[in-house]
């Protein structure tokens, strides 16, 4: 029987049995895998501090027949997070998208690069100001959409090609000019574009100054909007 080990965030947990709980993990090597841990609640009990999200753990694994957890090292508890209701809520909200918009057993660099990197601008400065959760969420949702393939077009119309776009179009999942908005399209300011530019193309270090971030949610509710339900969006065509 083969033994693997990779480096995992732990998504969230399941009961299987009486005894028994399903572990989603996203994992460096491997990308999403569900696995079972035997006796979770009295062998492997003493692993529990190290199986609640948010950790980062390193992970060591069965996959043949049955995929089974054998042993999880914490590398990182993310203790910040862990103490802060608001943090831990942002934190479930992100497992949450990622475990919906995955598939197993596929691998994404960039993915675990990103709740890395989110995860830890949180837990290292959100007790700066409360308003970084809300940042970070738009991020965060704007980078998996684009790492996964799905971010959509901003600057350039989807039906006429023209860089001069006025409004987002849910129905046609992209941004158009006046002349293809129609009444239910949201309304895009210069502004709004060039914070969906940058919610989408920028990397995260860009936003160490506090002031950049408080820019960029001054739109908060505009860009919430289209974020949201274009995700919401997304995940009916997987589901």
């Amino acid at each position: 029987m083969n033994h693997y080990r990779t480096q995992a965030f732990i998504l969230r947990k399941e009961l299987l049995e009486e005894r028994d709980n399903v572990y989603h993990f996203y994992t460096k090597d491997f990308g999403k895998l569900h696995l079972i841990a035997k006796g979770s609640r009295d062998i492997l009990a003493k692993l529990s501090g190290h199986l609640e999200p948010p950790s980062l753990v390193d992970l060591m694994f069965v996959l043949e027949h049955t995929p089974r957890l054998i042993s999880a090292l914490e590398i990182e508890p993310y203790l910040n997070i862990k103490q802060n209701e608001h943090a831990l809520m942002l934190v479930f909200r992100m497992n949450s998208l990622i475990d919906d918009l995955t598939i197993l057993n596929q691998k994404d660099e960039d993915l675990f690069q990103l709740i890395y990197d989110v995860l830890f601008f949180v837990n290292n400065n959100y007790q700066k100001n409360l308003a970084l959760l809300d940042f970070s969420w738009l991020y965060f949702e704007a980078q998996l959409l684009k790492i996964l393939g799905y971010a959509p077009p901003i600057n350039n119309c989807v039906e006429c090609g023209k860089n001069n776009t006025t409004h987002f179009s849910l129905r046609l999942r992209g941004a158009v000019c006046s002349k293809h908005a129609k009444k239910d399209d949201i309304p895009l300011t210069p502004s709004q574009k060039q914070d969906l530019n940058i919610l989408f193309n920028a990397p995260l270090n860009k936003f160490s100054s506090l002031k950049v971030v408080e820019e960029i949610l001054k739109e908060k509710k505009t860009l919430e909007l289209i974020l949201n339900q274009f995700t919401l969006i997304i995940k009916s065509d997987i589901v």
